[in-house]
């Protein structure tokens, strides 16, 4: 039975091989095998299927009906059969080379700290270029190998690996609160001096949820920084209430320097993604990077084909 089978997978190959090549001679050619050889084994593959699949003559061959069909398969069984063998070979392989990646600021501090260097130390072969961007960028053009995003994705044809879900959150120094009381309703923002993330200047929105709706509050900062670290440094200061994400607050909230408020009003996290290009987690630098990614943020891993281009 075993026998039979590689039989049935050397007629297949071969007969491929000979319609790629649009010949028998050229297909040994490109084979390095024997046109004799290739002759036989596609003569006994029609012969075990009962049907002709070439129309054969002294100055040209082409494919029947039925052959057509056939051909249409067996491509795509070998095309499968050579990705199955790439990602055992891939995964054997030892991660090597530069690894660039790009995330942005909110979650650039959890990527270094608890991801790339664990990375660094693991690999020794490797390198990685860090880059940092509120724009989510072309990352094929830019020549980027993975990019770590948060939020909802669009329709693109990179390929996402889910990792988890980050949450986020309102929060002010324990010296603010003893001058202003803390806000009880986002509503209650309009009283107090507030710390916004933006490219932009004035008015902006901030997000909560009422009745499991979302709730948007038109605010009015006074002050604006590009930066979430900058947002917190401002927060711990006593500078107003400032959102940030909880991976970089709670530091500041286990210390008692920074304080949540309006937490019932806060939506839930975002689900964070791997985003690359498609065949990207196959190679190894790529891949060993996402293990530690999914170790770090604990999500299921779910493969999509639809998300944004960054």
């Amino acid at each position: 039975m075993e026998y039979q089978s590689e039989q049935a997978l050397e007629e297949l190959r071969a007969f491929v091989a000979v319609v790629d090549a649009q010949g028998f001679r050229a297909a040994a050619r490109a084979t390095r095998g024997r046109k004799a050889t290739l002759s036989r084994r596609v003569q006994d593959l029609e012969t075990r299927l009962g049907v002709p699949l070439l129309v054969r003559t002294t100055r040209s061959m082409r494919l029947t009906e039925e052959g057509r069909a056939y051909f249409e398969h067996a491509s795509r069984a070998l095309a499968s059969a050579r990705d199955a063998e790439s990602v055992v070979l891939s995964a054997k392989a030892t991660p090597r080379g530069v690894l660039r990646v790009m995330t942005a600021a909110a979650l650039a501090s959890s990527v270094l700290d608890e991801v790339v260097m664990r990375y660094l130390a693991k690999h020794p072969h490797v390198r990685v270029v860090l880059h940092t961007t509120e724009r989510r960028l072309d990352m094929v053009r830019e020549g980027f190998d993975l990019a770590v995003w948060g939020g909802p994705l669009e329709d693109s044809s990179l390929v996402a690996r889910r990792l988890g879900v980050a949450s986020g959150g309102y929060f002010a120094s324990p010296r603010y609160l003893a001058r202003r009381s803390a806000p009880e309703s986002p509503d209650d923002l309009a009283a107090h001096d507030l710390v916004t993330i933006t490219k932009g200047h004035g008015t902006t929105e901030w997000t909560f949820v009422a009745g499991g709706k979302e709730k948007r509050i038109a605010i009015r900062p006074r002050l604006v920084v590009n930066d979430v670290e900058l947002a917190v440094r401002a927060g711990v200061a006593g500078m107003g209430i400032a959102p940030a994400p909880m991976s970089i607050a709670e530091p500041y909230v286990a210390k008692k320097k920074l304080v949540q408020v309006l937490r019932e009003w806060t939506p839930p996290g975002v689900d964070i993604h791997a985003v690359f290009p498609p065949g990207g987690a196959l190679v190894p630098k790529t891949r060993a990077f996402v293990d530690l990614l999914q170790e770090r943020f604990g999500g299921a891993a779910r493969k999509s084909v639809r998300h944004p281009t960054p």
